[in-house]
């Protein structure tokens, strides 16, 4: 017997039932008290009434007569512009005096609580909680020597965090997906570069709802398959010896077997045992649904209940116990052991720490934590995929893949290969654990078309096809294939990940290097800066000049209107000028000779096509507005630039920053200031242990605790940075 439709009508029951207990501990709110007169009256009149006031009104903006009233509609609609643009560091103006993150952030904390007592909801914007926005937060107050007074404890804001397309996959590999047909990815990621799993970023909707329900009635049919013989029932030869007793109409189920397939499918969907409340409250289902749909159908709605289970498709992090005195909750046990396995892995807890919970023996503390988190990075039979998936996101060289080569032009490439050969480089280095940064940042080193039989645990060719890889990462010509790698590259040539092919093609075009996308994700990347979008009225469209450098043809975003934003990348991506678009090194660029061209045509004046010739490179750089004057200055080619951003301690910190983003699935907030400098501390005292840094995080304040939904807006106020 085949798939079989859940019926309609046990949707709401079934709904109701797994959501109820997921939403039972969300606490309400109890917005802090700010008051109009003390902590905004006054910043308006600091920071904003000069140019929306009584004698000017910029942007039809008036805000010297507000009074902190939110009753109409249009007081509602002003404050929200107003909390925008705190919330973004657009207001004041770069050229005014800037406020203190503390006094915008008290502003925001009174707008937040105001709004909900008006009974609305104040929402930072969307960009602030995706990955981009996290830069908008001052990397000054953030590492300032003592924290501003007044900024709440660390922690997170209560969550339910969507599962990974990641983790669904893994949950459905092995046993429970076995024989399934017609299963479907039903969850989305985010599309182009940066992290693509933020807690905040998805939703299950309804499109979603009704793929996990196709993907529930697939699976639980696979799992579930018989037929009948002259009457008598045959099960299928995959059918578990579990949920065969449910499916002979010829034999009722008794309690104790459908409670033993309730705890197979909890072992199997969830890989932990059935609590007694919820062996009570799925044994009451199953027999309402089979009263209702019959014996089959209720029992195979009974076991895809399980598979839409919350624990199934979200992450809950909602918190235990009683609130401290600043209101956090730490994780549950059962909370912290996911959390924590889902930070390295794709898997709920492996088998030591889920015995360690049935047990009673993992109680949610600091201390246990840390011991989870040591053992799970010390136990090299355990995949901690999470981690390669980090340094993918963060560099972005995996990407390369997406970008289209005409091989025409270079029949040795691959983008495949280069990925997976920066990912071998990548796992080499973190194995190393010692100055991490630093080294994915400098090496010479990289792996060349190189990879390790599963089963023979050995290296050899990624591919044995006749491409010579070599000549991307300018090796001799004659280089033979060897298995002792990594190899050591010719020196002055190359510089860690951002000269690896991979991220060299990744930041390109189809025909043409791409020093804008390239110094943006310097900017972005290692020096915590933000460069605003290209707006929809502006033709991004370089001069058709082929005669002349790609540094030439840039020489259009020095126009006043581009410069403002153009001054923030081109000069962090012109180094890599050094580069052609297929990665490798070169030491002149390759134009149209225009003259040589006009005069290549045949007898009947037909062009021939055109002429090259090769032009002098110039890889010029500089670092500039980074709020960093060491920092700051003149570069001569990437390897200078490099060498100069590896050294940098604003380099590090931002480093930090977006581990943070990664592993706590959010952005930071000033109130994680404490948590962000313990993790540069541990990484620092540590010889640059990149262990020690996910030791530090992972066992931190904003990874432990927990406070109410509606209170974390006031928390991400921001200024510029």
């Amino acid at each position: 017997m085949g798939s079989w439709p859940l019926p309609r009508k046990l949707v709401p029951l079934i709904a109701g039932m797994v959501l109820a207990s997921a939403l039972s501990h969300v606490h309400a709110a109890e917005p802090p008290a700010t008051d109009f007169n003390v902590a905004v009256r006054p910043f308006l009149a600091q920071h904003c009434t000069k140019c929306h006031g009584e004698r000017k009104q910029a942007g039809k903006l008036a805000l010297h007569q507000l009074d902190g009233s939110l009753t109409s509609e249009k007081s509602r609609e002003t404050w929200a512009r107003i909390a925008e643009k705190l919330w973004l560091g657009e207001m004041p103006p770069e050229d005014e005096p800037r406020p203190s993150p503390h006094a915008s952030g008290r502003v925001v904390s009174w707008l937040t609580a105001e709004f909900a007592r008006a009974g609305h909801k104040l929402t930072p914007p969307p960009s602030l909680e995706l990955p981009g926005g996290g830069n908008r937060v001052s990397h000054e107050a953030l590492f300032a020597a003592s924290t501003t007074p007044g900024t709440p404890p660390p922690a997170t804001a209560a969550r339910l965090w969507r599962v990974s397309p990641q983790i669904y996959d893994e949950l459905l590999r092995g046993e429970l997906g076995k024989n399934a047909r017609g299963v479907t990815q039903p969850f989305s990621a985010l599309t182009g570069e940066g992290f693509k799993d933020f807690a905040g970023a998805f939703t299950v909707d309804e499109p979603t709802t009704g793929l996990l329900l196709r993907n529930a009635d697939a699976i639980v049919a696979a799992q579930t398959r018989f037929s009948y013989e002259a009457g008598k029932f045959k099960p299928a030869g995959n059918t578990m010896r579990e949920f065969m007793a449910l499916l002979d109409t010829n034999a009722p189920p008794t309690d104790v077997q459908l409670r033993a397939a309730i705890e197979r499918q909890f072992k199997l969907v969830l890989r932990r045992s059935a609590t007694a409340e919820e062996q009570e409250r799925f044994l009451s289902f199953a027999r309402k649904t089979m009263a209702d749909a019959g014996q089959v159908t209720g029992a195979r709605t009974t076991l895809a209940a399980v598979l839409l289970l919350p624990e199934a498709i979200f992450r809950s992090e909602l918190g235990a116990g009683e609130p401290d005195a600043h209101g956090r909750r730490m994780l549950s046990s059962t909370e912290l052991a996911a959390a924590l396995s889902f930070a390295l892995t794709d898997r709920p807890p492996d088998r030591a720490l889920q015995t360690a919970l049935d047990k009673g023996q993992f109680a949610a503390s600091r201390e246990a934590g840390e011991r989870e988190v040591r053992r799970i990075l010390a136990d090299d039979t355990l995949a901690k995929p999470r981690i390669l998936r980090f340094s993918r996101e963060f560099f972005g060289y995996h990407l390369a893949t997406e970008v289209f080569k005409d091989d025409k032009e270079n029949k040795d490439h691959e983008a495949r290969v280069l990925v997976s050969d920066t990912d071998r480089l990548v796992e080499f280095i973190v194995a190393q654990d010692r100055d991490v940064l630093g080294e994915l940042l400098t090496t010479r080193k990289a792996f060349v078309n190189f990879a390790v039989d599963f089963k023979k645990k050995t290296p050899k060719r990624a591919t044995e096809n006749k491409k010579n890889f070599h000549v991307a990462y300018g090796l001799p010509a004659d280089w033979q294939w060897t298995a002792e790698q990594p190899v050591e590259l010719p020196a002055g040539q190359r510089a860690g990940i951002l000269t690896q092919p991979s991220w060299l093609v990744a930041f390109s075009m189809n025909f043409d290097n791409h020093p804008i996308t390239r110094g943006k994700w310097v900017r972005e990347r290692l020096l915590g800066g933000t460069v605003p979008d290209l707006p929809i009225t502006v033709d991004a469209q370089l001069p058709n000049t082929p005669e002349q450098t790609l540094r030439q043809r840039l020489e259009v975003t020095k126009a006043e209107y581009c410069w403002q934003c153009h001054q923030r990348m081109n000069p962090l991506g012109l180094p890599f000028e050094q580069f052609d678009h297929f990665g490798r090194f070169r030491t002149t660029e390759r134009v149209q000779d225009k003259e040589a061209t006009a005069a290549n045509v045949d007898n009947k004046g037909k062009s021939r096509g055109p002429v090259f010739k090769e032009a002098p490179l110039d890889t010029r750089g500089v670092i500039a507005l980074t709020g960093d004057i060491r920092l700051d200055g003149d570069v001569t080619d990437p390897l200078a630039l490099i060498q100069k951003l590896a050294g940098s301690e604003r380099v590090r910190l931002v480093f930090v920053r977006h581990a943070f983003r990664y592993w706590m699935g959010r952005n930071e907030t000033l109130a994680d200031a404490p948590v962000l400098k313990a993790a540069d501390r541990a990484y620092v005292e540590s010889g640059g242990s990149f262990k020690a840094l996910l030791v530090s995080l992972l066992t931190s304040d904003a990874f432990l605790y927990r406070v109410n939904p509606s209170s974390r807006a006031a928390s991400v106020s921001t200024a510029p940075p």
